[in-house]
């Protein structure tokens, strides 16, 4: 069972921008879940998007995030289902177990609307039809390695981030997923309060 804990960090005080911050941790139950958010930015802004899974750190809530998560990608979809930017590796973060930097990043501004985004493990791309139900490649791994054969585990974590973010909602491919019913009160509150270039690794 995946479990994705959300945690609402900053709000800054009222006339000015909102300054949300969500992340969002738990594991995958096979190489080919993905985890999406959807969300809504209100006014033309600065969204940032962030895996640290694989390399670890620490995350927007301040929570630890140990080494070891698989190889993860990101993408970026707008509310018609179009790619607006993906994201396999950010050179930003190595992990101490592997020498690898295959974490994901994205930073785009992006026009006022809704939009998707999806984090799925390494060589997992969206080729055709709903961004759920739809075709996507399988990871091509087995039990979370990496390409290079390092083991790694299911776990995951993952940061959105911008000034204007409304109506952000995560959820995952698995339908026994399950999320913590305190992340599901902290988000209430919080929205109560608001009015991917690839490459080939070698």
């Amino acid at each position: 069972m995946n479990i994705k804990k959300l945690a609402l960090v900053g709000l800054l005080a009222t006339g000015s921008a909102n300054a949300t911050v969500i992340s969002y941790t738990g594991t995958f139950d096979t190489d080919d879940t993905r985890f999406y958010t959807t969300f809504g930015v209100s006014t033309d802004s600065t969204v940032t998007m962030t895996s640290l899974g694989y390399a670890g750190g620490t995350n927007s809530e301040g929570t630890s995030i140990l080494d070891g998560g698989f190889d993860s990608q990101l993408f970026l979809f707008d509310s018609t289902g179009a790619l607006v930017e993906q994201d396999d590796d950010d050179s930003s973060i190595t992990s101490a177990s592997s020498g690898n930097s295959w974490d994901a990043y994205i930073s785009r501004f992006l026009t006022a609307g809704t939009y998707t985004a999806v984090l799925t493990q390494y060589n997992s791309d969206y080729q055709s039809g709903d961004l759920v139900t739809g075709t996507w490649t399988e990871a091509g791994v087995t039990n979370f390695m990496d390409v290079q054969g390092n083991q790694r585990t299911n776990a995951y974590a993952f940061d959105i981030d911008g000034d204007y973010l409304t109506d952000v909602d995560g959820f995952d491919t698995d339908p026994n997923s399950v999320p913590e019913p305190a992340s599901l009160v902290l988000l209430g509150l919080g929205l109560a309060g608001f009015g991917i270039s690839r490459r080939k690794k070698a």
